[in-house]
């Protein structure tokens, strides 16, 4: 591991001292206007859309749907950490080296060297490539999304050559830089011990929190109340035409006092269960959390009359 490491340092650092001193520049340019000539509207259009895989809207999305769906606080730390520092590696790197894109890649605001979308390819999507073989997942699952991975890593750096917005040594030092990067995750990952707890399966958790909340609106009058002033509150919300901003405020609004009458309820019932006799603290206890429940629906209630009263008016 060692050896290769140090070749790659040795060819990253050959790379920078081409490209500082422009001797790459002619190579450069040669693959460049060769990956150009091939430019057609469908090549494009399959280049944007796996160049894309590499977006940051798109990564927000899939590390925001994987928090929930990685075996443990371990994996999901890790990949945090792995989608964090390559960001900002990427940003301080480009911002030192300061090199403008090609012709076609000019209307891009940030600089040229090295890949950010390589870089992060290599290390985000190679990170997960490890977190999979680590797993026990059905072999046929596990086989398709190894393949696919592996696609995605190659075909991302390749995408922007054929977009014209990547010299090839952009390319290849991102390259460089993710496997270095994914090789230090990797020797923290295995060097980092933290208790791992066993996690019943994510739908489990959901079925368990939805016969929570449905228990609570057989049971408690409260919550039936809030739930049907909710629907009366959409309703007028449709027929009055409520802008996005107010739309988003009762939504909020309506979560917290749910919420709230949620938490009100499993603290009654833990009072309940710990203790049937009439004490001081259980008392303040279930008082003080519907307490909070009112409080949230007064103001709740208060913000309502100052969306809806000048409409009605």
């Amino acid at each position: 591991m060692k050896d290769k490491i140090w070749i790659l340092l040795m060819i990253l650092c050959l790379l920078i001292i081409g490209v500082v001193t422009g001797i790459t520049f002619s190579l450069d340019h040669t693959i460049y206007q060769f990956f150009v000539s091939f430019h057609n509207p469908l090549l494009l259009e399959i280049a944007s859309f796996f160049s894309s895989f590499s977006s940051v809207a798109v990564l927000f999305v899939i590390s925001f749907i994987l928090i929930f769906f990685l075996r443990n606080n371990k994996d999901r730390l890790f990949l945090v950490i792995t989608l964090l520092s390559s960001a900002a590696f990427i940003l301080l790197t480009k911002n030192f080296f300061a090199r403008p894109r090609p012709e076609l890649g000019s209307m891009l605001t940030d600089y040229s060297f090295p890949s950010g979308h390589s870089f992060i390819s290599v290390a985000f999507y190679g990170f997960l490539l490890y977190l999979l073989q680590k797993s026990k997942p059905n072999k046929y699952i596990k086989n398709f999304f190894t393949i696919f991975l592996i696609f995605l890593i190659v075909a991302i750096p390749l995408s922007r050559l054929v977009l014209g917005v990547h010299y090839i040594t952009d390319v290849i030092a991102g390259a460089i830089l993710g496997i270095l990067l994914l090789f230090l995750i990797v020797y923290l990952y295995n060097k980092v011990e933290l208790p791992l707890k066993k996690e019943k399966p994510l739908l489990q958790t959901f079925h368990y929190a939805i016969d929570g909340i449905f228990s609570t609106i057989k049971r408690e009058r409260n919550m039936v109340i809030h739930v049907l002033v909710m629907i009366l509150v959409v309703g007028a919300g449709i027929f009055y035409e409520i802008s996005m901003e107010e739309w988003l405020i009762c939504i909020t609004l309506f979560g917290m006092v749910l919420a709230l009458e949620l938490v009100n309820t499993a603290v009654e019932n833990v009072v309940d269960l710990v203790t049937e006799e009439k004490k001081a603290k259980a008392k303040l206890a279930k008082d003080a959390a519907a307490g909070a429940v009112l409080i949230m629906a007064f103001f709740a209630a208060c913000v309502g009359i100052l969306i809806f009263l000048p409409k009605i008016i």
